[in-house]
């Protein structure tokens, strides 16, 4: 069952008072009650931009083992800057500026706005899910698919650059269970929107 704005409403304020405690929804920075939608919370867009770095000819990877393509520092560029002029065609990470926390018994789903769609701006690629216990900033991959070029605000006073919808899931899942909890979640605790150890802020 998705989640809808009275719904949320409650969830959001019941999170204010209990932010650390597993079973609350929260945000950091807290989120305004008017950034609550019909069924869907807007977040904004953090001033961290990460691209390819463009090399001669065309490159070709390995993606048996995405890991090591995470861990090549020669292939990443980092910015953090309040305005970034997304140009056609071009594919860069960025996150949402609020970090987000995601109860044992709500999972999401991130999608970008209807807006931004109509002029070819795509914000996250086959990645919308975010699992029960995730407790970063949301990831997200901004691609302008069309011929202009756009200039993009972040920060406090930046675009709503994304929505979060929320549903509950059939049982809230055990410590163990959570995102996070294993290994494999190689995206948890990072600063950036590469999980490199020696690129954490």
């Amino acid at each position: 069952m998705i989640l809808s704005k009275p719904d949320l409403i409650k969830r959001v304020k019941a999170g204010r008072k209990k932010p650390n405690d597993p079973s609350s929804l929260s945000f950091a920075p807290e989120i305004s009650l008017d950034k609550i939608d019909q069924c869907s919370i807007d977040l904004r867009l953090a001033p961290i931009f990460t691209i390819f770095r463009k090399k001669k000819g065309i490159a070709t990877y390995d993606l048996q083992n995405p890991k090591d393509l995470f861990e090549a520092t020669d292939l990443w560029e980092h910015h953090e800057v309040d305005r970034w002029k997304l140009e056609p065609k071009q594919f860069v990470l960025s996150r949402t500026l609020e970090t987000v926390h995601l109860p044992n018994d709500l999972m999401g789903l991130v999608e970008g706005r209807s807006s931004f769609a109509r002029f070819g701006i795509g914000i996250h690629v086959t990645a919308p899910k975010i699992d029960p216990g995730y407790s970063d900033p949301i990831t997200l991959e901004l691609t302008n698919h069309s011929e202009a070029a756009y200039e993009l605000r972040a920060g406090e006073n930046g675009v709503v650059i994304c929505q979060l919808m929320l549903m509950e899931v059939s049982k809230a899942l055990k410590s163990a269970d959570l995102y996070g909890a294993s290994a494999k979640d190689q995206f948890a605790g990072h600063d950036m929107p590469i999980p490199v150890k020696n690129q954490k802020k």
